[in-house]
């Protein structure tokens, strides 16, 4: 996973970067977030100290992070889940006792991956919804695409993957992928398209919008999306 660690103390950022790295991660770090936006799009997790985390989970989000942020601490106050909530992070992370560290991170950082279900059909979007909650991801649902647009720009329900049902009235699944995939603040989000046409129409509409892939209905979800 690459790992964004953003602190001030140069000395906890070789230490969190020495540890991490020989885990198999890589790490990108720096002393303030605003050096730290190239790698924004491909980092999976973000490891933040309190006092820039507002700004720093803003900004990173704005350039494209989708990944979990993490709030550290030397040692977990009372209040840190309030914090957590205040400051837009995901999750916290204490770094002492420093034993164990990056199983603790493991944990931290290993969020459920967010699905956006796109759908007019009420019972075919519910249906979606609970084969993806089976699965393990958190999912949500939108009617159009003017609902799914506004859980995009809201960073607190930005998906990491957008579930398009092809044929919607007014802007289609093809439309909303074309704008997703042609905004750099949705550079990261994956987009599925779903529909009833044969896998070779599909085929041909997925690449014709750009979509990251393409998933029939009937094989998705069997007799329910009949």
């Amino acid at each position: 996973m690459k790992i964004i660690v953003c602190f001030e103390n140069e000395r906890v950022r070789e230490r969190l970067r020495a540890e991490l790295s020989a885990a198999g991660h890589q790490v990108v770090d720096g002393a303030s977030a605003l050096a730290l936006t190239t790698a924004a799009s491909t980092a999976g997790a973000l490891l933040v100290e309190p006092s820039s985390a507002k700004l720093a989970i803003a900004l990173l989000r704005d350039r494209g992070f989708a990944g979990r942020a993490v709030l550290a601490f030397d040692s977990l106050p009372e209040d840190a889940p309030k914090q957590v909530q205040r400051l837009g992070a995901d999750s916290v992370l204490a770094l002492s006792p420093p034993e164990d560290l990056v199983r603790r991170f493991a944990l931290a950082a290993g969020g459920k991956r967010r699905v956006l279900v796109v759908d007019d059909s009420e019972a075919t979007g519910k249906a979606l919804i609970a084969e993806l909650q089976a699965a393990g991801f958190d999912a949500m649902y939108a009617a159009d695409t003017a609902a799914a647009t506004a859980c995009l720009l809201r960073r607190a329900t930005r998906p990491d993957l957008l579930l398009l049902d092809v044929e919607m009235p007014r802007v289609s699944g093809a439309q909303l992928c074309r704008f997703v995939k042609t905004n750099d603040r949705f550079r990261s989000i994956r987009v599925v398209l779903c529909g009833t046409e044969s896998r070779e129409q599909l085929a041909v509409l997925a690449a014709e919008c750009g979509a990251d892939g393409f998933v029939l209905k009937d094989e998705f979800l069997g007799k329910a999306a009949s």
